[in-house]
């Protein structure tokens, strides 16, 4: 057979792949033929060669290059069969290597030094806790300032209601070792709710010293106070 196809491996890259007409960059980074003739495009079906497997990997270093592992059958095996030793024969025998390219200078318009982008800081305080009040209360939540994130879980098994948060907090404060949040709730699956918690790490463990305690309010003039002390579990300030 001749006039099979000749695969090469290209490397694509865009800086502005988010906007409407981003622009690309493309360019052939293998410096040989790596494959001749047909790839699977079909699965696990179909008769297609498969002896690339899907194998490539990109990474980039620190100045933006490209680092690029690729599989290849180029070369022909020293065992061949009988009759089939052409490079363009569909049942020559094949080597499949593992291969890997990099660039030697980032693309034009890759910024490489100077102010590129702004890190996520350092992360804000964060408060954290699980427990019960008595014997028909347990909760647990976390409270993080930077990034915002938070979430909470209460049951009063006395009372009936079981609240979750919906959508994380909306807002958290400290002071010392103590922290107020709040943000929507759902109790006993209904939406519409809203909580605001204080809670307090004053000693580790913190049964007996830690402090919690909750405010629900919701339709129709709905209300709902909580507090005490911890009977079990602990809060951690971090």
């Amino acid at each position: 057979m001749s006039k099979w196809a000749n695969w090469n491996v290209y490397y694509l890259e865009s800086v502005n792949a988010h906007e409407a007409a981003p622009i690309f960059v493309q360019g052939q980074i293998s410096d040989h033929v790596i494959h001749r003739g047909t790839v699977s495009t079909g699965g696990l079906g179909g008769g297609a060669n498969r002896n690339l497997g899907d194998y490539f990997q990109i990474a980039f270093d620190p100045q933006h290059r490209a680092n690029v592992a690729f599989s290849d059958d180029h070369k022909l095996s020293p065992l061949t069969i009988n009759g089939h030793t052409g490079n363009d024969d569909p049942d020559a025998r094949r080597l499949i290597r593992a291969n890997f390219t990099h660039e030697l200078m980032a693309p034009s318009g890759i910024a490489t030094t100077g102010f590129c982008a702004v890190g996520p800081g350092e992360p804000g305080p964060s408060l954290t806790g699980g427990g019960r009040l008595g014997s028909s209360v347990n909760f647990g939540f976390i409270a993080r300032a930077n990034p915002l994130n938070g979430a909470l879980e209460y049951q009063d098994q006395a009372a009936g209601y079981d609240v979750h948060s919906s959508n994380g907090i909306a807002s958290v404060t400290f002071s010392g070792t103590c922290a107020n949040f709040n943000g929507n709730a759902k109790l006993n699956g209904a939406t519409g709710y809203t909580f605001s918690v204080h809670a307090c790490d004053v000693a580790d463990p913190g049964v007996g010293y830690d402090k919690f305690s909750i405010d629900l309010s919701g339709p129709s003039g709905f209300t709902y106070h909580k507090d005490g002390t911890l009977t079990g579990g602990n809060i951690q300030a971090h």
